[in-house]
């Protein structure tokens, strides 16, 4: 035996880092006014109509990610050499005295606030000219938002177009009769929902600025190493990758639940005991060769208290959050986002179904929805998520699959495809045969059950006939588990009920029971559902530990005086561990 230690930092659900696409630069218009001489700069500062817009261009610094402003102003950025649109809205067309405010606050975040509603809202990289070499353009502005420009009516977002095509040294100028309208999207409703901001910091925890080189304007190249004079940076989340929901696309439209602070405090309790990890596993790994020799090694996986808390943190965060969206473009029927829970089911973004009655609770106290540019926020006093539907769903575990299979003797596991007839249909059906060396020996398999939580399981085997045997097979089954006491595993074998009579071979030993038939003897079912255990405790969770498991290890019994009565070779069809709610 080999003693192996395995070192595992912080670890779980590899949320995958995933970069927005970034701006495009092949449908712009070079700028028709090509004697221009004044900056887009200097076009505001001279007109009178433009001075409020102008005092905040003087007064915001250029933030190249959130709440990071930089020394240089947007008065300066539009005096630069770089190439913008932009569309400045008239005196009086805005909330001025309020925006104002905002910067005397001295507050980089509400400074930000001016930044992305208001100035980044009005302007967008390159030169956009409204000429009528097209009827309406896409315009993404340099907040990420995106907007219709339309040649017909001269608009930008709906607004009007009072003087248009103002050519600039630096690209365009368009003066509006309003600003354009800010429309916020999932991720930023959720940044201002009241008592809502427990769930939103925890998201906004995996945020990032990713580097968008394509879109960026290189310099020059300084001892050998590349300069930039712009760099453009788009914002990141990995955790809406986890999500399924990429909640600041403006290009999509989600429902999301979101749990005020009440709610969040109250589940995190009730999720936390899912996820009860110990700071040492000592696992004894087995496995057999392609010549059947059993190869064995102990592993050792160690976590630190500052590890323990990460994954404890993340786990039972991670299982509020996994299910609250819902893309309400793809529901099997029409999304009334008014009234959602008249829906027969919800398919979130991650896949789980949720079905009546079960989707009216989800939105318990909701009366109308807020509005994004994306979507609906739909917020809620209490979580009303079951457990068996999201974060502790039943394990499904198909026999035949190599990958769930530890180890074995005394046999040949194969797979075997069988079929048999119901209402003139052909059901196929398929198992792990357990094929003994001899006829004298007795097989057994050993399955792998990852990702166990620390709860309560029923627990049961589904077994297939043996049709070619024409008996049923006896056998032991044995649950290996780390009871939290000790880093090693512990072994329980698991005792058969005398009150299922059906299944019961002897105290420690269960059996399977024929097919069942209709009442003209028609086969209408060839496998049958054991159950192994009830309410069986797993003190441990095994989430996201990859060389940590639960094993079930199934074993045929038979002796040589059994052998007329029960079959040693078991039809395997698949394990189910079905969690209790804690």
């Amino acid at each position: 035996m080999k003693n192996i230690t395995n070192r595992i930092p912080v670890l779980l659900s590899a949320l995958i880092l995933l970069a927005f696409a970034s701006c495009q630069d092949d449908h712009f218009d070079t700028n028709a006014d090509v004697t221009a001489r004044l900056t887009i700069w200097q076009q505001i500062k001279q007109n009178k109509q433009l001075s409020e817009f102008a005092y905040l261009l003087e007064n915001t610094h250029y933030s190249k990610s959130e709440n990071t402003p930089t020394k240089t102003t947007y008065a300066q950025l539009l005096d630069h050499e770089q190439v913008f649109t932009v569309w400045a809205p008239v005196n009086g067309s805005f909330n001025f005295e309020l925006y104002k405010s905002l910067l005397e606050s001295g507050s980089v975040e509400k400074a930000y606030r001016v930044e992305n509603e208001l100035i980044r809202n009005s302007m967008a990289r390159f030169s956009f000219v409204l000429n009528g070499s097209w009827d309406k353009k896409e315009i993404n502005l340099f907040n990420d938002k995106t907007t219709d420009f339309v040649y017909e009516d001269a608009t930008i977002g709906g607004v009007k177009l009072t003087q248009r095509n103002i050519g600039c040294t630096n690209g365009t100028l368009h003066i509006t009769e309003n600003s354009i309208p800010f429309r916020a999207n999932l991720y930023e409703v959720l940044a201002t929902l009241e008592n809502c901001d427990s769930i939103y910091r925890f998201i906004k925890g995996y945020e990032k600025y990713e580097f968008d080189e394509r879109s960026s304007t290189q310099g020059p190249t300084v001892l050998g190493n590349i300069t930039w004079v712009d760099s453009v940076t788009h914002l990141s989340n990995e955790y809406f990758w986890s999500m399924g929901a990429y909640l600041n696309r403006e290009d999509s439209l989600y429902a999301m639940i979101v749990p005020d602070n009440d709610a969040w405090n109250s589940i995190i309790e009730k999720t936390r005991t899912y996820y009860n990890f110990l700071p040492e596993y000592t696992q004894t790994v087995t496995s057999v060769d392609a010549e059947g020799n059993e190869n064995t090694e102990k592993i050792t996986t160690t976590f630190t208290p500052e590890e323990l808390d990460s994954m404890l943190n993340l786990c039972s965060k991670n299982a509020i959050c996994n299910n609250l969206v819902f893309n309400a473009r793809y529901q099997f029927k029409e999304f009334d986002p008014y009234r959602p829970w008249d829906c027969d089911s919800l398919q979130s973004t991650v896949g789980n179904r949720f079905k009546v009655p079960f989707v009216e609770p989800l939105f318990a106290g909701v009366s109308t929805p807020h509005t994004a540019s994306n979507g609906y926020a739909y917020v809620v006093n209490q979580f009303n998520f079951r457990p068996q539907d999201t974060w502790a769903k039943k394990k499904d575990l198909e026999a035949e699959y190599g990958s769930v299979i530890e180890s074995y003797s005394q046999c040949s596991p194969s797979s075997y495809t069988g079929t048999f007839e119901r209402n003139d249909s052909i059901i196929k059906y398929s198992v792990l045969r357990t094929i003994q060396k001899s006829s004298s020996v007795n097989p057994d398999v050993t399955f792998k059950i990852t990702n166990t939580l620390s709860c309560k399981y029923d627990i049961y085997l589904v077994m297939a006939w043996n049709k070619n045997a024409e008996r049923p097979a006896l056998f032991k089954a044995t649950l290996s588990y780390h009871d939290g006491k000790k880093a090693a595993a512990t072994s329980k074998v698991l005792e058969s009920s005398e009150a299922d009579s059906l299944h019961y071979g002897g105290k420690n030993l269960f059996k399977n029971c024929p097919p069942v038939t209709d009442s003209l003897g028609n086969v209408i079912q060839v496998t049958d559902t054991i159950p192994l255990a009830k309410d069986f405790e797993l003190p441990v969770c095994y989430y996201g530990i990859d060389k940590a498991y639960v094993t079930l290890k199934v074993a045929s019994t038979i002796t040589s005086k059994q052998t007329s009565t029960y079959s040693r070779e078991m039809w395997i069809d698949k394990i189910l561990f079905v969690a209790k709610e804690n």
